[in-house]
């Protein structure tokens, strides 16, 4: 099964889309339904097989500032844990290691960065090629056709014929006004084994971009919050006020989340980012 890792803003959410859901029988009946041929549909159910045999209860042990990727600032600490009543830490809520995930999908390069402070991961990511498709989101159905488009273009719905990878990282971008999305697009990391001559989409709304060089600043949690849009936002307001210790200014009007949803304590990874002006 392919799963996709996502982000979100104009850069923003790397998240794990498993639109076949952990039932097996549902997943096969969407495939047949968009024509894939019996070959590839066996393939991506063994895939989607062993995806769900290869799931583990619990991930290693890591410290706290390990799994995010920085130390958190006291006052956030304050903030997210209390000693008394439901919001009380658990180690569940810590997020899965970016190296693991990175070595399931082919993630973007990132190279160190001198900015080293709490609350915040600073990573500058190199100029690189993306497959981006515009989402519709009037459309009830608006980000699964994206997804699908994407889905496609990656099995051989190029002009190559080719398939691009089995796990692939990708991403939701947003243009914002305030809370709101003023536009939408999703996009995934094109592997790097392409990366040099991708392969041209058969379907006119994927394109092939080249996105320039970035710094970008996230903060990381665990848990499933892909519909949590409060904990998010308050996510973002946490970071921007993380960056605003060490006079940061971010761009303004884009965001980024990354997503990875895998059943089992430590096994998810969220990151909210903002980008450098």
């Amino acid at each position: 099964m392919l799963r996709f890792a996502a982000v979100c803003s104009l850069l923003t959410i790397a998240l794990s889309f498993d639109f076949g859901g952990t039932d097996e029988a549902e997943y096969e009946t969407i495939l047949r339904e968009k024509g894939y041929p019996e070959e590839d549909i066996q393939q991506f159910l063994q895939e989607h097989r062993d995806a769900r045999a290869g799931v583990a209860a619990d991930g290693d042990f890591v410290p706290w500032h390990v799994a995010r990727g920085y130390r958190e600032c006291m006052d956030f600490r304050r903030r997210r844990c209390g000693h008394n009543g439901r919001n009380v830490c658990n180690h569940c809520f810590r997020p899965r290691l970016r190296s693991i995930i990175c070595d399931e999908y082919d993630c973007p390069p990132t190279t160190e960065n001198d900015v080293v402070a709490c609350g915040f991961e600073a990573r500058n990511v190199p100029s690189g090629k993306w497959a981006v498709t515009v989402v519709d989101r009037i459309s009830k159905i608006g980000y699964s056709d994206a997804y699908w488009r994407l889905f496609r273009y990656i099995n051989k719905g190029n002009d190559q014929g080719a398939r691009l990878a089995a796990s692939v990282y990708m991403v939701r971008l947003m243009t914002m006004d305030g809370n709101t999305a003023k536009s939408v697009k999703m996009a995934f990391y094109i592997p790097s084994a392409f990366q040099a001559s991708p392969p041209t989409p058969n379907n006119d709304a994927v394109t092939v971009e080249t996105w320039d060089d970035a710094t970008t600043y996230s903060r990381a949690f665990g848990s499933d919050r892909t519909d949590d849009h409060d904990y998010i936002n308050r996510q973002f307001k946490i970071l921007e006020a993380a960056l605003a210790k060490e006079n940061i200014t971010p761009k303004p009007n884009l965001r980024m989340t990354f997503v990875d949803i895998v059943p089992g304590c430590t096994m998810q990874r969220n990151e909210v980012t903002l980008f450098a002006q």
